[in-house]
């Protein structure tokens, strides 16, 4: 097997940018550079797992230099809150590694602490391939004291790292928070279901590693919260109301109900006229009234798709009424019957009438602007 003749190097990560803090510099690059800041940070710091990461990546250095391969060897410090600013931090700092190194065969040795550090080599892959991963492990032998003793360091640095008392503090502080507030109203099962809830979905976001895009997800949220008018709001909270109303009036309708054929003419009949009727007022008033309100409102349109709306909630209304009205005269139900029913409602008249007239003004609006928009004679 041949050796490689890419020039590799060696990056010690430091994801939480703990070397930075402490010595000033979160990109070290060559090996007296390095070395220097090795001992720095020894010092200042010896019982930290990144000095022992910076002392293997150093060790790895000379094991590759007798091998002949002419190493290089950098440390790079990402950021100490947000894992994605640090994975993004890491990846322009690796960029300028290489690019001060000026080789153009190069590849990358990775050496960190903990496993936070390796997921960076899914970053780091688009700047050069990762030839070799180092998890670097400490090994230590306690007695009882040593072991309470670093028990205490341990639950020390949960409560006052920030990186990890979001989750030993916070999350516990509000699911107790959140068990107090309902306790004091007497809702002691709601309690404990309401903790379980948020407990399961805090598990969910954290082992799929859905931290990210949860936040982008909230923060986006309260974006659109700032920015949409009073007239968008209350075109959300109808359309919100309207959803619930369909549940309630679903329920309501196939409660106590065992014919198959009165709970699926129930809930057509009942569920979703209403879900159409809460996108027709959502388009009145976010579209018609705001419209109104800035002179920008386009009519026709808007009115097609009320049209349109309205046309599939009768719709559905007739063909969920008549299945009703049909379930008590008929004994065993075939397709047949479900044809019949189908047709004998009307069903796709409404429909096909509905959109005939949205076309017919939709039609009316576009010649309207046409002829409006033409140059004036004279």
């Amino acid at each position: 097997m041949s050796e490689s003749k890419k020039k590799p190097i060696v990056v010690v990560i430091d994801i939480d940018d703990d070397i930075g803090s402490v010595t000033g510099r979160s990109l070290i690059i060559g090996e007296d550079d390095v070395k220097k800041v090795a001992v720095d940070f020894a010092i200042k710091r010896p019982e930290d797992a990144d000095t022992n990461a910076i002392f293997a990546g150093i060790n790895l250095y000379e094991d590759l230099k007798l091998a002949s391969r002419e190493p290089e060897i950098a440390i790079i410090g990402g950021h100490p809150k947000s894992n994605m600013l640090a994975q993004m931090i890491i990846k322009d700092r690796a960029k300028q590694v290489v690019e001060e190194i000026n080789e153009k065969d190069v590849e990358l040795y990775l050496v960190s602490d903990g496993t936070d550090e390796l997921l960076v080599a899914e970053v780091l892959r688009d700047i050069a391939p990762i030839a070799a991963l180092k998890r670097v492990i400490v090994e230590q032998h306690l007695g009882v004291e040593g072991s309470y003793f670093l028990l205490a360091r341990y639950v020390k640095k949960a409560i006052e790292d920030p990186k990890y008392s979001k989750y030993f503090l916070g999350v516990p502080g509000v699911l107790i928070a959140l068990f107090g507030i309902l306790s004091v109203f007497d809702f002691i099962y709601l309690a404990l279901k309401v903790v379980l809830a948020v407990a399961g979905i805090f598990l969910v976001i954290k082992g799929f590693d859905l931290e990210d895009k949860t936040y982008n997800a909230f923060r986006g949220l309260a974006r659109y919260a700032r920015e949409i008018n009073y007239f968008q709001i209350a075109s959300l909270g109808v359309l919100l109301v309207s959803f619930f109303a369909s549940i309630f009036a679903g329920y309501y309708s196939v409660v106590n109900k065992t014919q198959p054929l009165i709970i699926a003419g129930g809930i057509t009949a009942n569920v979703i006229p209403i879900i159409f009727l809460g996108f027709i007022l959502y388009i009145v008033i976010s579209k018609i009234f705001y419209g109104l309100t800035r002179s920008s409102i386009n009519i026709g349109g808007n009115v097609a798709q009320i049209v349109v709306l309205t046309s599939l909630a009768f719709s559905f209304y007739e063909l969920g009424t008549k299945m009703i009205d049909m379930a008590p005269l008929l004994g065993t139900i075939t397709g047949s019957d479900i044809l019949a029913i189908f047709i004998d409602s009307g069903f796709i008249l409404y429909v096909v009438l509905g959109t005939a007239v949205a076309v017919l003004i939709e039609a009316a609006n576009y010649f309207y602007f046409k002829r409006d928009k033409r140059p004036k004679e004279g």
